[in-house]
């Protein structure tokens, strides 16, 4: 009888506990916030650490903060910074990637009529960090080996020459194939480990040349070219795969027998409206898929040649709001631009030159037609709006401000081939042909000749 009170009794003390943890926790969460008084002032007293790199927890001091974040914003040169917490007299907030030296301000109150407070007594310095380094393969460059599949320090590639990511940071990759025991190969790059998803050198894989996601990300769009006896009119240019089956399955879409002498070598997805445009390196057109039409025969619409220009290998991606489209033309060693429009869905008539000199190639840092390349291949944006451009033979990853028009060294040593990492600038690159920027605005490089994956990181 003793011992069932006394277990009674320690059931009675715990559920008493757990309601009081409840309740309290309950408390807390409706927990009112409050913002500023907006009828007296608000002050901006300090903030520290004065430097440090993406990720420092900053802590500003003030007055009259409130407890609500919605009415305040944190700046770090510009950039915006995430609050993480505001109590009245002192904020936390997190330093993003990239921001470089600058002014940290804080922003009091909502829309057009919040007021603006910086602390000029000092400056907060940034501290990037900067590396080259190796993802995945093996480096052997005395012979080329088959494929395999493994951890990264394990997996060997054979001529990786495009890449793409999707939403949660997994990598696609692309092996070039084009001949027997040279498979065209989709390898995905996740948790730590290579697996090759198709592979295949005389079927739909023969010679993969692109890839793009839809917008939903449940479909990834890829194009290839044909140039061999294996090729036939059941060959399709432009196929989709599944996210459903894990993309093993292709889908074709636009076939040989639709568009002659088919050799499809550019790709992009308007990241507004989600247009699928790819190009054609025989005739030198660009064409846009029409996935609402009810046969392949009619399942596209010819937009135009660019530049007037044929057999010129080219590579397509769009900028960030989907109002221009970038070519890449490997064999004239330049980039073009040329408007579109999500709303109309319609092109621009003229090919503008952002950067590198038609039919010339060569090394050279400048603004536009200043700058020279040696067959620059993939491209793509990151956050800020730069281009950041594979310069393939030049051997090293090239920076384009589009605004400007000016093209720096990004990382590698133009013109030098070798495998080295490091910094960007002592990091040496053999072929670098694809490259995508991650959400957290680090370059994936797809190191051809090295047959490896690179990462650089700059921030």
């Amino acid at each position: 009888m003793k011992g069932i009170l006394k277990s009674s009794l320690v059931l009675a003390c715990a559920a008493m506990l757990c309601y009081s943890c409840s309740d309290n926790d309950i408390a807390l969460m409706k927990k009112t916030l409050t913002p500023p008084d907006l009828s007296k002032a608000t002050t901006f007293t300090s903030f520290s650490p004065d430097s440090g790199g993406v990720g420092t927890k900053l802590i500003i001091r003030g007055t009259n903060l409130g407890t609500d974040p919605s009415y305040l914003k944190v700046t770090v040169n510009g950039k915006k910074a995430a609050i993480i917490g505001v109590d009245n007299d002192i904020l936390y907030a997190v330093v993003p990637a990239r921001t470089d030296t600058g002014v940290v301000a804080l922003y009091v109150g909502q829309g057009e009529s919040a007021k603006l407070l910086v602390d000029s007594s000092k400056i907060f310095r940034y501290q990037f960090s900067r590396n080259v380094s190796t993802v995945a393969g093996t480096y052997d460059p005395s012979v080329v080996h088959p494929i395999a599949d493994g951890i990264y320090s394990q997996a060997v590639f054979q001529r990786p020459w495009y890449l793409t990511h999707d939403k949660d940071g997994v990598i696609y990759e692309i092996d070039e194939g084009r001949g027997t025991q040279q498979n065209g190969s989709l390898r995905r790059l996740q948790d730590g480990s290579v697996e090759t998803l198709v592979a295949d050198y005389s079927g739909p894989f023969e010679s993969p040349t692109a890839m793009a996601f839809n917008l939903k990300q449940d479909t990834l769009y890829m194009t290839h070219m044909y140039n061999s006896d294996n090729c036939d009119a059941s060959h399709s240019g432009l196929i989709a795969l599944s996210r459903t089956d894990g993309f093993l399955t292709p889908i074709p879409l636009i076939k040989t027998d639709n568009i002659a002498f088919m050799v499809f070598t550019g790709l992009a997805v308007n990241p507004v409206n989600g247009d699928v445009i790819f190009s054609n390196n025989y005739d030198g057109k660009l064409y846009r898929y029409e996935p609402t039409a009810k046969s392949v025969q009619t399942a596209y619409t010819e937009l135009r040649t660019v530049d007037n220009k044929s057999n010129q290998e080219m590579r397509l991606v769009f900028s960030k709001d989907g109002k221009y489209l970038y070519e890449i033309m490997k064999g004239l060693h330049c980039i073009y631009r040329t408007p579109y429009d999500p709303a109309t869905r319609s092109l621009g008539s003229t090919d503008e030159l952002v950067a590198g000199v038609a039919g010339s190639s060569g090394y050279q840092n400048g603004i536009g037609g200043a700058a020279l390349f040696n067959t620059p291949s993939a491209g793509d944006f990151d956050e800020d709006g730069y281009l950041y451009i594979a310069d393939r033979d030049n051997h090293c990853v090239r920076r384009i401000n589009c605004v400007t028009k000016e093209v720096t060294l990004y990382a590698g040593q133009g013109g030098t081939s070798g495998y080295k990492d490091g910094t960007p600038e002592s990091a040496l690159f053999n072929g670098p042909e694809g490259l995508t920027v991650l959400d957290d605005q680090s370059i994936i490089v797809a190191d051809r000749y090295n047959a490896l994956i690179r990462k650089i990181v700059v921030e």
